[in-house]
């Protein structure tokens, strides 16, 4: 008897791993332009020379076969100065990365019980999954599950993209059944772009890392150890809860122990009882949590979204306005409060405004909200001398919000009287980077000497950020002097030659 057609789910028409990719870009921790553009105008070409000589099982790796470089590392800043420690892919490991997940996205699966559920990350009817409408479904069931049982417990993993080892990675991407060849591949770029180390070798902030490492502890939810009436997780977050207090603890013995064997641990100051988590939820004032549930929704609706949809989202009542007004007129602000304001104040910019520099120099971590909030301020002249202010007087600016200043600028400050002197504060800060200053010379400016700096990247022979994005930057050159000096450039690398031949074409 033949067995019956498997039915395959269609992805969306049209729908690709660029378009995965490109859907992804502005999400990321470091969205360098330089990516974006190359993989606009040349996504196919930079997958060909991604598989290049590629191998075609694990036992056919060599040096000879297609390599991946060695990848910058960049710190990303999270509360209180504490950094998130990452990669910056170059154009041809990004691409590849996506693609690889893309390709291989049947093999993220549903979870196969309510009781055991895991929210996000995976594709539906073609599309990946939002992860901000994820997160809040995960929260809201564990709203639910707090309501329903006795007890309940909330942790995470510590540090655990830092964490997680090399092979066992490879051996999960095996056992999920991806192809020999992919599997051989895979491995060589963790490898590759970590220059060999064995753990700290999955990138950060991108989709189909996240992917990957939600993916990767389903050892967590498939375990027959476990006793909880229910568990849920989102990527590495996780929440218990039963009616017996000792299947409740038992089960985060057995969890951490599980987790042990893949040399992961809990994080101690994540750990959270339910009621304890609840005794918090019912100091939190009425005005605070409708301004709370309203930054929620703008987060689910998009930061990319029209302005005028977003004020539509906003739609502050006279107390919560007053509330905000409160918050941002103390002397010292709270973290959280420096973030609902910036992300509901959008109508009353000038106040935000007169504490730009307060914020820039007390949340760092906050620059992308800064950056995104920008676009509301009226004054760009009043907006970028606030900014070139705080690059002269602030000897330490981390990383992650110098590359966000080189975001305003290109964005908002251009047409400023004080664009040239902002360029250069970023680009000779003390502090900057190879990776902020890339993002300085990929801005498609003939002004403030910017043709200049990227000349002279391209003539140097290198093949680093500063060169590739001063390639991708002279886009705005007239086609033959463009041209003329990527000849320097391409003759450099492999990869300088895949990026002159792609900048080479565009119009």
């Amino acid at each position: 008897m033949a067995k019956p057609a498997r039915k395959v789910r269609l992805t969306k028409p049209g729908y690709s791993s660029a378009e995965f990719f490109l859907e992804d870009y502005p999400k990321t921790l470091f969205p360098l332009r330089t990516n974006k553009i190359l993989a606009e105008a040349g996504f196919k070409k930079i997958l060909e020379f991604a598989h290049k000589n590629a191998p075609a099982r694990t036992s056919e790796v060599s040096p000879e076969s297609a390599s991946f470089l060695a990848q910058k590392r960049v710190s990303a800043m999270k509360v209180g100065w504490h950094l998130r420690r990452t990669f910056k892919l170059d154009p041809v490991a990004e691409a590849f990365l996506y693609d690889l997940v893309y390709r291989n996205r049947s093999l993220f699966r549903k979870s196969f019980s309510e009781k055991r559920e895991c929210f996000g990350y995976r594709f539906v009817e073609g599309k990946p999954l939002d992860a901000t409408s994820s997160y809040r479904a995960f929260k809201g069931a564990s709203s639910e599950y707090a309501g329903k049982f006795k007890f309940g417990i909330s942790f995470d993993i510590a540090s655990y993209f830092n964490s997680i080892y090399h092979h066992d990675l490879v051996k999960w991407f095996d056992e999920r059944g991806a192809s020999e060849a992919d599997v051989a591949l895979f491995g060589k770029f963790l490898r590759e772009i970590s220059s060999g180390r064995s753990v700290d070798c999955l990138p950060q902030g991108l989709y189909p890392s996240k992917m990957i490492g939600s993916d990767f502890l389903k050892f967590i939810d498939n375990s027959n150890r476990l006793s909880s009436n229910y568990l849920i997780r989102f990527m590495d977050d996780v929440a218990l809860f039963s009616n017996t207090r000792e299947d409740l603890w038992a089960d985060f013995y057995i969890i951490q122990d599980l987790f042990g064997q893949k040399g992961l641990s809990v994080n101690p100051s994540k750990t959270i009882l339910m009621e304890e988590q609840l005794d918090v939820e019912k100091k939190v004032d009425s005005v605070r949590k409708s301004l709370l549930k309203k930054r929620r929704r703008l987060i689910i609706t998009g930061y990319d979204v029209e302005i005028e949809e977003t004020e539509i989202v906003r739609k502050l009542s006279a107390r919560e306005t007053s509330s905000l007004k409160r918050m941002l007129s103390q002397p010292h602000l709270e973290e959280a409060d420096a973030e609902l304001v910036l992300a509901l104040m959008g109508a009353h910019s000038s106040d935000v405004l007169a504490r730009f520099g307060d914020l820039l120099r007390e949340f760092p971590n906050l620059a992308k909200n800064m950056y995104v909030f920008s676009r509301n301020i009226s004054d760009k002249e009043a907006l970028s001398k606030s900014v070139l202010d705080h690059l002269r007087k602030t000897s330490i600016i981390p990383e992650y919000q110098l590359f966000w200043l080189g975001m305003m600028l290109e964005d908002y400050m251009l047409d400023t009287s004080v664009a040239g002197d902002l360029l250069s504060a970023l680009y000779a800060h003390p502090w900057a980077t190879s990776v902020t200053k890339a993002k300085i010379l990929e801005i498609p400016e003939m002004r403030f000497g910017l043709p200049e700096l990227r000349e002279q990247q391209l003539q140097e022979g290198k093949s680093d950020w500063l060169a590739w994005s001063a390639a991708v930057g002279s886009r705005s050159n007239k086609k033959a002097s463009r041209n003329y000096a990527l000849n320097y450039f391409k003759n450099a690398s492999s990869i300088n030659n895949l990026i002159a031949g792609i900048i080479s074409d565009l119009p």
